[in-house]
């Protein structure tokens, strides 16, 4: 097993989508795309952008061509079953 595969592991067991360094940010599917040295990266969470709205510190390109980063922060997720008064 490599430290690669290590890292993906635990990112993968404990809900993380990637790692976010000071401006990068890389998924799991494509893990320390950067320059391959990932030791100053933290675990991170995926989030979609909407144009110039992002406010994450890693940007990147999904493969539909939208912008999505990588932040330390969970992204808040609203919970749509209860109905609205």
């Amino acid at each position: 097993m490599t430290v690669i595969e290590i890292v993906k592991e635990y990112l993968k067991s404990n809900g993380f989508d990637g790692l976010c360094g000071d401006e990068c940010g890389c998924g799991l599917d494509d893990l320390v795309a950067c320059d391959g040295d990932f030791s100053q990266c933290s675990p991170a969470y995926k989030h979609k952008c909407l144009g110039e709205q992002c406010t994450c510190q890693c940007d990147a390109y999904d493969g539909d061509d939208s912008v999505k980063c990588f932040s330390e922060t969970k992204p808040v997720v609203l919970d749509t079953s209860e109905k609205l008064q």
